[in-house]
């Protein structure tokens, strides 16, 4: 399938054998006069001659599209004139479209004009209607934004990103900004910098130049490399360099860090209250977005980009947490800090230094009859033939409540690290008798018998027994396929009884959560995985 179509482009012999057919030449005549002589030896010369006058001519409607003078279009289609009059106006309306030329793409246009038509269906479908729709899509899923349309491939996607790309400087907005924004696409290599108002683009801590060593101390040296310097001692010393509190906290740091320099022209140990207040605005709205928000890029590509968008108030309230923690630890040390970081987002804002609190809020559990409908949902959902995924859900959420496990111990979670012990029958189960014999055949005893067979339904999924060699050490929730792509593939092949990551794990619980709360009960007290957990 070629996914865009040709660039419409004529030349005056194509525009001369039209003119020449709307004014009642015969396409025999036409086709050797005007165009190259391919059907003097074709018994079907003739309507062969017709069909390349009408290809012609179906382009040039096209073209009349592009340039939206849908009149000169539909003279044309009429076809050939039958009064002298008519044949002046289609004469008429083919001079004015050659004056015309090359029609560059623009954002109204309708994806019909610049794609094939299987695939403008295939973007229809999908409420991509119009290149704006487009573009809109890919800046806020980046590259792969074809993941989110049915029956788009890789290819397509990757010829569209490319037609895309060509035609940047071209997709601007009313007040001449670029309607694609620059990081779609930009798989340009980062190079590490000085943190500093003059920073062309945000860039990952690891890219920040740390402050040399001043000779009157650190009030001597640069206050934005100072602040770089700063952040990454406290990673030392409150994480190990890596897992997910690392990544989390460095996050948010990176993010004060970047905000206070570009927006505020101050380092961290300059912000004060106002400038916390500010921070906060930004993070419920970042503005200009081109510049700070973007889908998931690798961390070495110019494509990276802080934020995915408006944080929601509950992981506003998380970063306040984090980098309330962060200023405490520089008091502590004898960092000099005018700002101080309350964990609460409301009245808390008022609250004095000493008051901040740094440590998690506290979160009641869920009761059993709280999340019994909800249940109840996911086990019917996870009867479908297709239910793959609910049962993957069902699985992990029994899971997480029974053993009181936190979302980054389940997705690393196996036989071996619940410390089960196996039974002595050695009873196989068949996928008919599965409710029958889970109880008796299946090495978790340790488990309620929901939870068994849930776990159960899910490893025949994933084609797994419990019974097979090294089982034990496979992860207890993964996915049941492999996305198709290579990366994953490659991942499936170096771990094949891995599990999902922390971030798919938490993806899937999430989505499951959104479809009951949208279908079922919009009011369900679980707004997020971590509502879940017992």
């Amino acid at each position: 399938m070629i996914p865009a179509a040709p660039t419409v482009s004529l030349t005056r012999s194509e525009f001369a054998a039209v003119r020449a057919y709307v004014q009642g030449m015969p396409a025999a005549m036409v086709v050797p006069r005007y165009l190259a002589d391919d059907t003097d030896d074709d018994d079907a010369g003739a309507e062969s001659a017709l069909r390349i006058l009408l290809a012609l001519r179906d382009r040039m409607v096209q073209l009349a599209h592009l340039h939206g003078r849908a009149d000169l279009a539909e003279l044309l289609l009429a076809g050939p004139g039958r009064s002298n009059r008519g044949m002046d106006r289609r004469v008429d309306a083919l001079g004015e479209l050659e004056r015309l030329g090359t029609a560059a793409p623009q954002a109204q246009h309708s994806v019909e004009l610049w794609f094939a038509p299987a695939l403008a269906r295939r973007l229809r479908n999908a409420d991509i209607v119009t290149l704006k729709a487009l573009l809109d899509l890919a800046n806020q899923r980046g590259t792969a934004w074809w993941r989110a349309v049915p029956r788009i491939g890789a290819l397509a996607g990757t010829a569209i990103n490319r037609w895309l790309g060509e035609h940047r400087s071209v997709f601007k907005g009313m007040d001449g900004a670029p309607l694609l924004h620059a990081h779609v696409g930009n798989r340009a290599p980062l190079q590490p910098a000085a943190l500093g108002p003059a920073l062309r683009q945000p860039l990952p801590l690891e890219w920040l130049s740390e402050s040399p060593a001043a000779v009157g101390g650190p009030a001597d040296s640069c206050p934005y490399s100072h602040g770089v310097t700063v952040v990454k001692a406290w990673l030392r010393d409150t994480t190990d360099g890596q897992g997910s509190t690392f990544a989390a906290y460095r996050k948010e740091a990176e993010r004060l860090l970047l905000w206070a320099a570009l927006e505020r022209g101050k380092g961290l140990s300059q912000l004060d209250l106002d400038d916390r207040q500010a921070y906060l605005g930004f993070l419920a709205s970042p503005e200009p977005a081109s510049r700070w928000c973007g889908p998931r890029a690798p961390r070495h590509q110019a494509a990276w980009r802080p934020l995915t968008g408006a944080l929601s108030p509950a992981s506003q309230r998380h970063s306040l947490r984090v980098l309330a923690a962060l200023f405490r630890w520089m008091h502590d040390n004898g960092y000099a800090c005018a700002a101080r970081w309350p964990a609460q987002i409301g009245a808390d804002m008022a609250m004095a230094p000493d008051a901040v609190a740094v440590t998690p809020s506290a979160r009641t559990p869920l009761a059993e009859d709280d999340i019994a409908a909800f249940l109840s949902w996911l086990t019917s959902q996870a009867e479908a033939s297709d239910g793959q995924r609910y049962r993957a859900a069902h699985a992990a959420i029994l899971l997480l409540r029974e053993q009181a496990l936190s979302l980054d111990q389940l997705s690393s979670a196996t036989l071996r690290s619940l410390s089960a012990s196996a039974p002595a029958s050695g009873m196989a189960v068949e996928s008919g008798d599965l409710a029958k014999h889970v109880d008796a055949s299946y090495p978790m005893s340790g488990l309620a018998p929901a939870t068994r067979l849930a776990l159960a339904r899910h490893w025949q999924d994933r084609q797994l027994q419990w019974e097979g060699p090294g089982m034990e050490d496979a992860c207890l929730i993964g996915p049941a396929t492999a996305p198709p792509t290579g990366r994953a593939r490659c991942k499936r092949a170096a771990q094949p009884l891995g599990g999902y990551s922390l971030r798919g794990l938490h993806a899937l619980l999430a989505t499951t959560l959104e479809r009951y709360r949208k279908h079922c009960d919009p009011a369900f007290a679980a707004r997020s995985p971590r509502d879940l957990m017992a």
